[in-house]
């Protein structure tokens, strides 16, 4: 019996889960669910498996805190995402996660980000399988050329060389002790390793890395093992069905100039959307403007030449007859624009982000700006810079998605868990 424990708080995180779940399951796979709640626990009703109930993780009390103090814009990313773990929270977790496993019987968890589950799954010594971007392993911060998280840029650190800021953000990267003291307070009590820093927590015995290595820019390690980079899963729905596209988008392409798809996934920062979207209005480009996150009543009036929509049906098609894509960065959206052979701007919310943006960026397919030090100017001016040499960086976005794999990463992910079953069988 395989858990499956996807943090359904994410589209990112919960659907490359789901659709090696699914393959997993049509194969003959046995496998029950695990959750600590999120909008997207509902995707899992029409597998015929039970969804067990953990207590809830919520960010928006740590946000309502944040907020009533003043502090919410001035917290980067990666500290709010894991200022909800408080140790108290972690031992419940932790406690409940090991209840819930060893009742339903798993012989191995498969996860996204659960953080408690480094505990829990191994204080039952069975093995952990992690679902992850390359861009978050120690593996990328060794081999790839890191650049200084911009969450973390303050006027301080922008006189500093590039070179500088760069060393000191890799030895972070791999060496931040974020949580581990808590964290390692509870593994005593359970047996289990202690951690040396946040990679051990956040892998597992086992990661499934959601990449092409070529794109990463890395090579395999006994750590990392090739036979572990299962490919990307691209978002898009779990069930493949044929590309459509609506008409009010077709005829929006085809008017006269270039076109642009502004497609920020479901990200928070509804005030940069709006800034974007504002920004782009000054343009005489044909914008395709996806509001997923945003209320209808916070939108503001448009001209003719910006179609709004709620939902695309098929981003990908969308994205490759399109002249070029705003995205910000997360995994699904930059392996979609990717394989468009599009050129992109991208505006990263987050570290995870900006590295899967410079992946496109060196290959000379697009351009980053900043989401902290966010100027409608240099948006308009880094749609100019493309638009002035579309043919190159159109040639680079088509080699780039020329050079991607061809199979599909849940397919290599079931295959892989299959295979490590048998391993903890054969044991």
């Amino acid at each position: 019996m395989v858990g499956f424990f996807p943090c359904f708080c994410s589209i990112g995180e919960t659907l490359p889960i789901l659709k090696i779940a699914r393959i997993f399951l049509k194969k003959g796979g046995k496998a029950i669910f695990f959750s600590h709640g999120g909008k997207f626990e509902h995707l899992t009703k029409d597998f015929g498996c039970e969804v067990i109930k953990l207590g809830k993780i919520s960010w928006a009390k740590v946000i309502k805190e944040l907020k009533s103090k003043g502090k919410y814009d001035k917290v980067p990313f990666e500290e709010l995402l894991f200022s909800a773990y408080k140790r108290d929270l972690v031992e419940s977790f932790v406690k409940e996660e090991i209840e819930a496993f060893k009742k339903a019987g798993v012989d191995l968890v498969i996860s996204s980000f659960n953080p408690t589950a480094s505990i829990s799954v191994r204080a039952l010594k069975i093995p952990l399988i992690v679902v992850i971007s390359g861009t978050s392993t120690p593996l990328y911060y060794r081999q790839a050329s890191i650049s200084f998280p911009e969450n973390y840029e303050n006027s301080i650190t922008r006189l500093l060389p590039n070179f500088i800021k760069n060393s000191i953000a890799r030895w972070i990267l791999i060496n931040n002790k974020l949580l581990v003291r808590d964290f390692n307070k509870i593994a005593r009590k359970y047996g289990v390793k202690p951690f040396n820093n946040i990679n051990d927590i956040l892998n597992g015995d086992h990661n499934f890395i959601c990449d092409d290595k070529n794109f990463l820019g890395v090579e395999p390690t006994n750590e990392f093992p090739k036979k572990n980079f299962i490919g990307p899963i691209s978002g898009g729905l779990l069930e493949k069905q044929k590309d459509t596209l609506d008409e009010d988008i077709k005829s929006h392409i085809n008017r006269s100039g270039k076109s642009i798809l502004l497609l920020m996934g479901n990200t928070n920062d509804k005030e940069l959307y709006l800034n974007i979207l504002e920004a782009l209005s000054q343009t005489s480009h044909n914008i395709i403007a996806v509001y997923t996150t945003i209320e209808e009543d916070r939108l503001p009036d448009v001209k003719e030449n910006v179609l709004l929509k709620k939902f695309i049906k098929s981003p990908n098609l969308v994205n490759s007859m399109v002249d070029l894509a705003i995205i910000h960065g997360g995994r699904g959206t930059v392996y979609t624009a990717a394989y468009s052979g599009k050129p992109i701007i991208g505006i990263p919310m987050f570290s995870e982000h900006q590295y899967n943006i410079d992946n496109i960026v060196n290959k000379g397919a697009g351009l980053r700006i900043s989401k902290k030090f966010f100027k409608k100017y240099d948006l308009l001016n880094a749609i100019n810079t493309i638009f002035s040499d579309y043919e190159t960086y159109l040639k680079n976005a088509q080699d780039l998605s020329k050079n991607l794999t061809t199979e599909l990463g849940e397919k290599k992910g079931a295959q892989r868990l299959s295979e490590i079953i048998q391993e903890t069988i054969a044991k």
